[in-house]
């Protein structure tokens, strides 16, 4: 048998071994980009998911009780305020590293790059995936109301909780008539999009980055576990949203590519802004 002997030139024209150059090069790139340990992402992550809870098991309802405001509009102040937080921490976060106000660096940074053909793939092969576990695993809500300090609260309405959307009434929307309330779904549509873009430029586009460099292939591990506690302030959705979250991260690893994640989550939460849309127009009365 002959000896196989690869040179320098035939590793270097490899593709795969190209892309992954290119990423480190980019990475390698942006300023001040540091590893997150285990510690520092058990903080990142509870820090966050304690606030959201607090907001929403507590802040809101007595802020609701006192207003006597219908609760989604107090809901609607929580939730804006709430996302764009995880919006102005990511760019404050990407501020700190030492980038500049560039747009080509911040979108190395948050590694928005340019999709292609396979990056579509994955986006609608995720949200077919999130369909199936969402749903199919949506019986498991009900095992959190046995837990009281994860039970909902008796001020949320019903479409607020277990079952969500499934308890909506037409033409209504926690408690308030939405024909006409154009204003409301202005401001929900800017929820929405700190929401995505802000849990996305934070967990995905600044966090993910950094464990890897802590974590290497198992980063999309960690980081799927630490998006779905999170959501501790939902926490009927967790074992539904747990397969999807590590796909995600996985995948956003995997291609490098936080556009995937921004577009995947944008699209599934666009139903809601639908239903309220369809909802002001009259649509469901």
């Amino acid at each position: 048998m002959s000896d196989i002997q690869i040179s320098k030139d035939d590793v270097l024209s490899n593709p795969k071994v190209i892309k992954t150059l290119k990423g480190n090069a980019n990475d390698q790139k942006v300023s001040g980009i540091r590893p997150l340990p285990l510690g520092k992402t058990i903080i990142y992550g509870l820090l966050p998911a304690v606030s959201l809870y607090t907001i929403h098991y507590f802040l809101i309802p007595a802020y609701v009780e006192y207003s006597g405001l219908p609760y989604f509009k107090g809901y609607l102040v929580g939730y804006v305020l709430s996302m764009a937080f995880f919006f102005a921490a990511a760019l404050i976060a990407y501020r700190i590293e030492g980038n500049p106000w560039r747009l080509k660096v911040l979108k190395d940074r948050f590694r928005l790059a340019k999709l292609n053909r396979s990056d579509w793939l994955w986006i609608a092969g995720i949200i077919l995936f999130v369909l199936i576990t969402y749903f199919g695993l949506a019986f498991t809500g009900n095992w959190t109301r046995s837990v009281s300090f994860l039970a909902p609260r008796a001020a949320w309405p019903a479409e607020f909780g277990p079952g969500g959307t499934n308890n909506w009434t037409p033409g209504e929307f926690m408690e308030v008539p939405m024909k006409g309330q154009w204003h409301l779904v202005l401001f929900y549509f800017i929820g929405w999009f700190f929401n995505i873009f802000g849990e996305e430029f934070w967990f995905r586009g600044y966090i993910l980055p950094r464990q890897e460099l802590a974590f290497g292939s198992i980063a999309w591990l960690v980081n799927g576990l630490m998006f779905t506690i999170n959501h501790l302030w939902q926490p009927w959705i967790f074992i539904a949203m747990l397969p999807s979250a590590l796909l995600l991260a996985y995948v956003v690893q995997k291609r490098r590519n936080t556009w995937i994640s921004i577009i995947q989550h944008g699209l599934v939460n666009l139903s809601l802004v639908i239903i309220l849309l369809a909802g002001a127009m009259g649509i469901f009365q």
